[in-house]
């Protein structure tokens, strides 16, 4: 009855799990983000908070990680995407190009690099 038991539990691990690479194995989501591998999903189902992935928000429309699944748009990346955009802008996002800091023209003594020139 014991093997039985165990026997079960593993046809349940290898169904539900996908082989990526040699020697990695994900979970397959189950849960909203059908054939997808996620890292939050256990033999016990979505360990994420409140145990599904939340859908996207407004700014992350046009994003080239969100899918279109059966229950709705969704970021392939992050299960949370609300989080990510409180702070400013998600690290995630292919829709936005990060602006390069701009340097102040600073202004050089011309005798200091006369000086450093001569070394």
């Amino acid at each position: 009855m014991h093997i039985k038991k165990y026997l079960d539990i593993f046809y349940f691990v290898i169904i539900n799990y996908k082989i990526l690479r040699k020697g990695v194995i994900t979970m397959v989501c189950q849960t909203l983000k059908l054939g997808t591998a996620c890292t939050f999903m256990s033999p016990k189902g979505c360990s994420f908070n409140g145990g599904a992935c939340y859908s996207i928000v407004e700014s992350c429309q046009g994003c080239d990680r969100v899918k279109e699944f059966d229950a709705g748009p969704y970021c392939i990346s992050y299960p949370n995407p609300s989080l990510k955009w409180k702070m400013g802008a998600c690290n995630f996002a292919t829709h936005i190009k990060a602006k390069a800091p701009v340097q102040n023209a600073t202004k050089v003594n011309p005798l200091k690099a006369s000086k450093r020139s001569a070394r």
